[in-house]
């Protein structure tokens, strides 16, 4: 027989919170997890001796926390969801009849509090921490890449300006190492002018056109993350109208020296196959694995059938070049293009003049051959040697997984596909909140859980099939 209810009987019920929220639950475990009393000894220089009481700050912390772990990308809906939400209410402390923040407590506290701090980053670091001691950080392989995040610009709603460029940070660093001999051998080429377009919306957006890339106002998040367990240890936004290249040797250090992460090997792509990448990478004492990027130049020079740069042997001794047909490229200088700084080798004219590879070799009406070396090359070419090897497609495929994965991840179910803010400020901070709730979870899933293995990166030779077959890593 069906039974139907007439009506409703309002009943006052004498229950406890920790009876509503069922022993398993999420936000259980990672109450257990992380204790985040830490919070305040970030906060408190913000705040005032005198004055009335402020909202808690770890309360403001775990609500954006909450937003981010379950996907709430915006923070009036994130009110309303604590609103009659038990489980979130209990997290934060919250009984049934305390007052759930304002959203707008968010918006005042960055304008009034957080803005130009690095409160957000001193978060994210003490979780990254705090991973770290619970063993899931393994601190000898690094693996970056960036991904872009759709501005909340308006295409449409822009102007172009012209930008002057000065020389970047690796041409005067260059400079100094050589007694500023290259800024006099290229002074006319150090400024140079730019037109860009600029967002009215968000000035701080940049327009990226990367194929295939959609074409548009974003912001780039560069992430680094350990290979054990795919704990994001880095995170840094840029404009999207930049490349991964500039900003990697940087990060890397910043996680060596202010983390105290150990880093001896790292795994990038080939967008970040550049000398000063490379270099860097060197000087900080880290082997890198990058497949060799040719460049526009060198594969329309392959698909013409003609010589590129690997077909011309250097003579380290005698600083110089060797054609195919053995004729001497002598080093005549110092010459600057675009972001690249080299030494400059051309042949004589009358080598080139009868030459039989002459069709071969140079292209156009040109009556010699010129050819450039960047400095420190010889660090690219020691990297390039370790491609193909059995290691470097064990990291390769570990960057994959880890780096990929993540992404999909944070742009799927962490607040990581778009942003509603705008300023570059403002986006650092949700790029670093959705990192840290993909490392909660983990910390949540893997830090009771007996640890992995440390892997022994000389030995991986010898154990590269068994490896192989558990490299990928349970992102949920």
């Amino acid at each position: 027989m069906m039974k139907e209810q007439q009506h409703k009987q309002n009943r006052m019920l004498c229950v406890f919170m920790e009876d509503l929220v069922p022993k398993g639950h999420f936000l259980r475990k990672l109450d257990a997890a992380i204790d985040f009393s830490f919070v305040y000894d970030i906060m408190r220089p913000l705040y005032s001796d005198k004055g009335r009481p402020s909202i808690d700050p770890v309360v403001l912390v775990k609500m954006l926390l909450i937003g981010y772990l379950y996907g709430i990308d915006s923070e009036r809906k994130l009110e309303q969801e604590i609103l009659v939400n038990i489980a979130y209410r209990w997290f934060l402390g919250l009984d049934l009849e305390d007052k759930v923040p304002d959203h707008s407590v968010f918006s005042q506290n960055r304008r009034r509090r957080f803005k130009d701090t690095e409160v957000f980053r001193e978060i994210f670091n003490t979780v990254v921490e705090r991973c770290a001691e619970a063993g899931l950080i393994g601190g000898e392989c690094v693996v970056m890449d960036s991904t872009h995040i759709k501005a909340n610009a308006a295409n449409g709603h822009a102007e172009k300006v012209l930008l002057v460029e000065g020389p970047n940070d690796y041409w005067l660093k260059l400079n100094d190492e050589h007694g500023g001999h290259i800024r006099q051998k290229t002074e006319e080429a150090d400024m140079t002018l730019t037109v860009k377009k600029k967002s009215l919306s968000d000035p701080e957006a940049g327009w990226m056109h990367r194929h295939p890339k959609p074409a548009g106002f974003h912001y780039l998040c560069h992430q680094s993350s350990d290979i054990r367990y795919g704990i994001v240890t880095d995170v840094h936004v840029t404009p999207g109208d930049v490349t991964d290249a500039p900003y990697c040797v940087e990060r890397i250090a910043y996680q060596k020296k202010e983390c105290r992460l150990p880093f001896r090997y790292a795994g990038l792509d080939s967008g970040y196959d550049t000398v000063a990448v490379h270099h860097g990478l060197h000087q900080l004492g880290i082997r890198a694995y990058i497949p060799v990027n040719p460049g526009h130049t060198a594969h329309w020079r392959k698909e013409r059938g003609l010589f590129t740069i690997e077909d011309f042997h250097y003579d380290v001794q005698n600083d110089r070049y060797i054609c195919p047909n053995d004729c001497t490229l002598r080093y005549i200088g110092v010459r600057k293009a675009h972001y690249r700084v080299g030494k400059n080798y051309v042949t004589r004219s009358e080598d080139c003049k009868n030459c039989p590879l002459k069709s071969q070799c140079i292209a156009g009406k040109a009556n010699y051959k010129e050819v450039r070396r960047d400095f420190y090359q010889e660090d690219q070419e020691r990297h390039h040697a370790l491609v193909g090897t059995a290691l470097y497609r064990y990291v390769m495929r570990k960057r994959q997984v880890i780096c990929e994965g993540n992404f999909a991840l944070q742009k799927r179910c962490h607040n990581l596909r778009f942003t509603r803010k705008r300023g570059i400020e403002k986006v650092q901070e949700q790029c670093l909140f959705s990192a840290m709730a993909l490392n909660l979870k983990r910390l949540v899933k893997y830090g009771t859980a007996p640890l992995r293995p440390a892997v022994s990166y000389p030995q991986i030779k010898l154990r590269i099939v068994s490896l192989q077959r558990n490299l990928s890593v349970n992102y949920c």
